[in-house]
């Protein structure tokens, strides 16, 4: 993924985000939905056969409820829905 605002570190830009992602989806007794996440950014950067990433840098983001959260989490947990959705049906699950 591409960095908004690629970082500067030692004269190398990190233009790049490595993910690590989870998801955890569950139903509430009265159908509603919600999820708790955790999310790691790692700047991530490539220059020719070589790819570097600046572990040190990472941003993390931990959710426990989706209860709260602001218009860009809401937004991105329900375009991943959707993709994992159709995934679900693209496998007859």
């Amino acid at each position: 993924m591409q960095a908004t605002n690629p970082i500067e570190i030692n004269g190398k830009s990190f233009d790049r985000y490595s993910l690590n992602l989870a998801i955890n989806g569950k139903y509430n007794a009265d159908g509603s939905t919600d999820a708790s996440i955790a999310a790691r950014f790692i700047p991530t950067r490539i220059e020719g056969d070589e790819v570097e990433q600046a572990q040190e840098q990472s941003v993390n983001i931990a959710l426990g409820s989706l209860s709260g959260s602001d218009t860009a989490t809401l937004t991105a947990v329900s375009e991943i829905s959707a993709a994992l959705q159709k995934f679900i049906i693209s496998k007859g699950l």
